[in-house]
């Protein structure tokens, strides 16, 4: 070993460029790979903020005329269900949502406006990017909203004014309230980043909607793990009170839980304008529907996995061609230390020896390398996580407007064990060679 750490620093032009090409390709391999497992958390942490929880149980009646009403009556249904999963619950909490009509002056705008029970999740508004603003003006005020600032922008008001703000009840009738700019965040593009959020009693009444009815019960779990096993056993104990719709329907493109509408609209149910229902499939009481946050992010966890998969791919090309490098720079070695290897034999030293100098060599160029890469990726993670990317289309993506990288101890060890593994392999070859010369040719040969 100290033989093989000599010749790495005595031939440190060519141990340099070796350790650089190794070092370059874990560099691209862990920025990668520490990126998507940052955008994974991220998204998920997001999605999780966005609608509320881990589980979402929403539900809809037939009214008289026959049109679906997006709200949960039925109360109690829900909250006995919840008693026998209540050991993997941390918390839940109760939302509203409803399409309005911001009216200021003389101009117009669609908002969504999700209502909230701060008892439940009084965590939330500190996730939200605010621009201008308290958010205790909003929690001393019922009747005050926090709004995207490209909506209050349009309509030429600033917080503290007053707008008019009209929707559409369950029940299809017209309501109107005046509600107070408390504060003003970031506008995140898609995914329902573009939502509104008002109190639950505020929304409720907009909605023509009692204080204790909502529209999604959503579900903080201890371990998201358990997550697909507690939707489940949510499915069969509301079951036994009412109607539910079956998990296919509940989270397939055109349901009401479907990742689409759920992302628009908060997770739940649109106020006014809801589908007549044929008479044949019309149902009494609450039919409920359970889903989870697995259901929304299959279209965003396929892309992270598709990015993962090209970091694997890009650090094999690269580990490819080091391995090649690796392999024929020691062929190299070999040929100008022919008359070095003949005089170490001929001093006794054993064919082991001479093979095992060769592979101590390589294991300290990659590890050097591997080492350098490391802390270059650390390096540019530390500058590309201080950028302010707020302002940009993709800020749903962001943690408060940044990226976030993610690393793993455990799986930077394994991936440099990998790395020293295949490049003590690739001199392998050379290194049986050069201990399989001669001492008395190899004393002859001079290069």
């Amino acid at each position: 070993m100290r033989i093989a750490f000599k010749n790495v620093l005595r031939h440190l032009k060519r141990s340099l460029l070796l350790g650089g090409a190794i070092g370059f390709g874990f560099f691209v391999f862990t920025l990668i790979n520490s990126f998507t497992n940052g955008l994974s958390t991220t998204v998920e942490r997001n999605f999780t903020d966005l609608f509320g929880g881990h589980v979402y149980v929403t539900g809809s009646e037939v009214s008289e005329r026959g049109s679906e009403i997006n709200v949960v009556k039925d109360t109690f249904a829900v909250e006995d269900a919840v008693y026998a999963i209540e050991d993997k619950i941390e918390s839940f909490n109760t939302r509203s949502s409803a399409g309005t009509t911001m009216v200021y002056g003389t101009k117009e705008e669609n908002q969504r406006i999700i209502g909230l029970n701060f008892s439940g999740e009084s965590t939330f508004l500190e996730t939200l990017n605010i621009i201008d603003g308290s958010l205790e003006n909003f929690l001393e005020n019922p009747n005050s909203v926090i709004l995207p600032e490209d909506t209050v922008d349009k309509l030429d008001a600033i917080v503290g004014e007053i707008l008019v703000v009209r929707t559409t009840t369950i029940n299809g009738q017209q309501n109107v309230n005046d509600l107070v700019v408390a504060a003003t965040i970031r506008t995140q593009e898609g995914f329902g980043g573009a939502s509104g959020y008002g109190h639950i009693e505020t929304v409720n009444q907009l909605l023509n909607m009692t204080p204790d009815q909502y529209q999604s019960f959503n579900i903080y779990l201890k371990d998201v793990n358990d997550i697909d096993f507690v939707t489940e056993e949510l499915q069969k104990e509301i079951a036994f009170f009412a109607e539910v719709e079956p998990r296919a329907a509940a989270t397939g493109p055109g349901g009401a839980g479907g990742a689409g509408g759920g992302a628009r609209g908060g997770g739940f149910g649109r106020g006014g304008g809801n589908r007549v229902v044929p008479e044949e499939e019309r149902w009494f009481g609450t039919k409920f529907r359970v889903r989870n946050l697995n259901d929304n992010l299959t279209g965003i966890r396929s892309l992270i996995n598709t990015m993962d998969r090209i970091g694997w791919i890009v650090f094999c090309v690269i580990l490819a061609i080091i391995m090649v490098g690796i392999m024929n720079s020691y062929r190299m070695v070999m040929l100008e230390r022919t008359a070095e290897i003949g005089t170490m034999r001929a001093m006794g030293v054993q064919k082991g020896g001479i093979r095992n100098i060769f592979i101590w060599e390589a294991f300290f160029t990659a590890l050097g390398g591997a080492l350098a890469g490391l802390l270059l990726a650390l390096i540019a993670m530390f500058i590309f996580g201080q950028l302010d990317l707020s302002a940009g289309r993709f800020s749903f993506f962001l943690s408060k407007g940044h990226l976030q990288f993610q690393t793993s101890i455990l799986e930077t060890a394994r991936n440099i064990a990998i790395l020293c593994a295949m490049a003590v392999a690739s001199v392998y070859v050379p290194a049986m060679a050069a201990a399989n010369l001669k001492p008395a040719e190899a004393l002859r040969t001079s290069y």
